[in-house]
């Protein structure tokens, strides 16, 4: 099996996790099979001194197919 690891990053205004759920979700309606997420950086916007919103970047990585045209 060939697999491809791709950067992707989050946001939610939420949570950490709601974060990382949306970066999922959104890249799940283009690509099929993710199996694995790793999150490689959390940060956060910060405005008049309280967390306004959640930032994640994860790796998302998927199998790649073995014909190019299905």
């Amino acid at each position: 099996m060939v697999e491809k690891t791709i950067d992707l990053i989050g946001s939610s205004s939420t949570s950490i996790e709601d974060a990382v759920s949306l970066a999922v979700a959104r890249a799940a309606v283009t690509i099929s099979g993710i199996y694995h997420v790793e999150v490689s950086d959390i940060s956060a916007v910060v405005e008049d001194g309280l967390v306004s919103r959640w930032k994640v970047k994860i790796k998302a990585t998927f199998p790649v197919k073995d014909r190019v045209h299905e």
